[in-house]
């Protein structure tokens, strides 16, 4: 990232050498001034924390006087009216954290680069609008295409039982006018997803719907960040994640963090590397990169390795639901007064019924983390020990019912085998 924002600082400082060069010189014709708008560039002649936003249109000499421009530091937004020289002015408190600077003229949308607030001397910039009559409907931009470009990446970070992935995109316009695709940006996200939002750096024309993103044109020249994020929860040590692209990817960067056995398993990637903590002052990540994925096609990576419950106090429950249905389907069976039963067994039955369905509830509870391990397991063990008790008190009732009613046997009767004369 400092070494982006370095290299945007340099192209501009070229940008702008290049243009007053051109100014100065009448042999020279007038540059477009769009192409260094929004770029911001050091100025330590300014007030320590002092920005500077000039507006103009068409040209670099026709200023536009008398209109507001927004400066956004994180949550905080902040705006200013351009002077007679197109110049709106704002001193910042907070050194080192990203801002932007952004208007809308003539029914366009101008936004700068973001840049972290200057701790010593200034920023000053340019937003350019195109030439025209402002008081003249807005010409559509012409039809054109966009890609997602090479610093675009998908970031997934691990959680409780769910991973966190972040769509971390630069669509990037080539040209030097406004484009529009010939359709919007569509990202149908994965199927599983959850709670998908627009992060904050994001470019406005981004919006959601559900589990669909919609980024709409038209794209400025040069880059337009978008940034979106969703969850997606997982219940083995495994999950998959394909995201169908509606842009050209020029290359593929996902990065995951690491933690114990987790790993990155796709055919798209062909070259790996792990960061250390030493290396980012954080956690480990694993870096997998790519060649170029087309329009249309899916990219699609899957985590292995991933934290997670065991399903067997989930399965142990089921199993013991089955169990009580087939046994209430064969006392079904039985004749109308064996289903009828004793008053005393209705009770029984009544009392299991309960017993299961808080043992049922005691493990729902503490496979979602609701309830602590040694509350989990006292329960447990007084709902069990109860379910025994009336299992074995249901057995002494049942058995006339199963094996018929015991028949004394009398000691005179005759024995098979044996005459009655004892011969």
């Amino acid at each position: 990232m400092y070494r982006m924002r370095l290299l945007s600082t340099v192209l501009g400082i070229t940008a702008f050498v290049t243009a007053f060069v051109c100014l100065a010189s009448p042999g020279f014709p007038q540059p477009d001034p769009r192409q260094m708008s929004g770029i911001p560039l050091p100025a330590p002649e300014l007030p320590d924390g002092t920005i500077t936003v000039r507006v103009v249109r068409g040209s670099i000499t026709n200023n536009v006087p008398n209109h507001p421009v927004e400066l956004r530091q994180g949550d905080v937004s902040s705006t200013a009216m351009t002077d007679e020289a197109g110049r709106a002015q704002f001193v910042v408190l907070s050194a080192g954290e990203d801002i932007q600077a952004v208007t809308t003229l003539d029914g366009q949308r101008l936004e700068s680069q973001r840049f972290p607030a200057p701790g010593r001397g200034g920023v000053r910039l340019v937003l350019a609008g195109a030439a025209g009559d402002p008081t003249a409907p807005a010409v559509p931009a012409p039809e054109g295409l966009v890609t997602f470009g090479g610093e675009s990446k998908v970031l997934v970070e691990v959680g409780e039982e769910t991973v966190e992935v972040y769509y971390l995109f630069e669509i990037t316009n080539p040209a030097s006018v406004p484009v529009q695709p010939p359709a919007p940006l569509v990202f149908d996200l994965p199927s599983g997803a959850q709670g998908a939002t627009i992060l904050r750096d994001s470019t406005a024309r981004a919006q959601v719907d559900g589990p669909r993103i919609t980024v709409r044109g038209p794209f400025q020249p040069g880059v337009t960040v978008f940034s979106a994020a969703y969850v997606l929860p997982y219940s083995g040590d495994s999950v998959a994640i394909a995201q169908r692209l509606p842009a050209d990817l020029e290359g593929l960067f996902v990065i995951a963090e690491q933690r114990d056995n987790i790993d990155i398993v796709s055919s798209q990637i062909q070259r790996r590397s792990v960061v250390t903590p030493d290396e980012t002052g954080g956690g480990t990540y694993i870096l997998g990169g790519g060649p170029p994925i087309a329009a249309g096609a899916t990219l699609a990576f899957e985590l292995t390795g991933l934290p997670h419950r065991t399903q067997l106090p989930s399965r142990l429950a089921i199993a013991l639901a089955g169990l009580l249905l087939a046994a209430g389907a064969w006392g079904a069976l039985g004749s109308a007064d064996e289903r009828r039963g004793t008053g005393r067994r209705r009770e029984l039955e009544t009392r299991r019924e309960q017993l299961f369905g808080e043992l049922v509830k005691i493990e729902t509870q503490h496979r979602t983390g609701k309830v602590g391990p040694a509350k989990y397991a006292s329960r447990r063990q007084e709902l069990m020990t109860a379910l025994e008790r009336v299992y074995q008190e249901l057995d002494e009732e049942m058995a006339p019912v199963i094996f018929g009613p015991a028949v004394p046997v009398r000691r005179d009767a005759p024995v098979a085998g044996r005459s009655q004369t004892g011969a």
